[in-house]
Formats: structure tokens, C-alpha cells, sequence
């Protein structure tokens, strides 16, 4: 077993709910790997495009 930090710069195309965040951060994660820990450091919108670029720092677990 490995674990790495990362840090992502995660963007959405659609506006996020606020309440379906965490579901959607879980599943981009899974995408690098098994997080053990995560938190969200910055969430950024932009107006003009509606795109949401989401800052994440996670431990994650390799097998």
C-alpha cells in the first residue's frame, strides 16, 4: 500500500449544487486513486462561462 498527496484543480462545466459537491469531489478522486483524506482549499466561479474550478488537497491510497 502507497499513499500520495496530491493537490487537484478540479473544473465542472456545470454550476455545482452545494449540497451534491462532496459526491462529485469523491468521484473525480476516485479517478487518481482511494482518498483517505480530502479537503476542499478554494472554489472558484466564473460568471461568464458558468464553470466552476473546484481546489482540492487529498491523501490517497494505492494499492
Amino acid at each position: 500500500m502507497k499513499l500520495t498527496f496530491r493537490r487537484l484543480s478540479l473544473t465542472s462545466s456545470e454550476p455545482l449544487a452545494i449540497h451534491g459537491l462532496r459526491s462529485w469531489v469523491l468521484q473525480q478522486l476516485q479517478r487518481e486513486g482511494e482518498p483517505l483524506r480530502w479537503a476542499i482549499t478554494s472554489i472558484d466561479r466564473s460568471p461568464e462561462t458558468a464553470q466552476t474550478a473546484v481546489e482540492v488537497e487529498a491523501v490517497l491510497i494505492h494499492s
